[in-house]
């Protein structure tokens, strides 16, 4: 978000490791080509991520109404789009309460280092191009028709 630049850039101003702010798909791919782990929000970027086969941790809060209504409304075991395709929930997810700093620091930790949990997604990350290998169909259309295959399914047992 091109727009958002300078007012990001001053809110992290004062942060003793500046990060790098990369405006824009191409500096946004050389970026997951060079990182080691990411914290990302729930959305698309979870399966950018895992198709450059970036380990992850995810985090999302929202006001306390707008989760109240998605609670009601969406029942899934994963909000996160990779775990979603994957079929798994090997991209952790720390949503409304539990988005604190000490979970996600604990588990982005976890996927930084050589441990059990950053094998697994890296592991079920090289899977995703076969799973969405669909011929002609833009991996975007695949996504959705995972998402709504899985949304029907859990409508069913319920």
């Amino acid at each position: 978000m091109p727009h958002l630049q300078a007012a990001i850039a001053e809110a992290l101003a004062a942060w003793p490791v500046q990060p790098r702010i990369v405006v824009g798909e191409q500096e946004k791919r050389a970026a997951f080509r060079i990182a080691h782990a990411a914290l990302a929000k729930s959305g698309t970027v979870t399966l950018e991520l895992a198709l450059s086969g970036v380990p992850m941790v995810t985090a999302y809060r929202t006001g306390s109404a707008e989760a109240w209504i998605l609670r009601k409304a969406i029942k899934v075991n994963s909000v996160i789009l990779a775990n979603l395709v994957i079929g798994e929930n090997v991209v952790p997810e720390f949503l409304q309460e539990d988005c604190t700093p000490e979970k996600l620091s604990q588990a982005l930790r976890e996927v930084l280092g050589d441990s059990a949990l950053r094998r697994k997604q890296l592991e079920a990350f090289a899977k995703i191009d076969r799973i969405m290998s669909t011929g002609n169909q833009p991996p975007s259309a695949r996504a959705a028709d995972i998402v709504l295959a899985t949304m029907r399914k859990a409508r069913r047992t319920n």
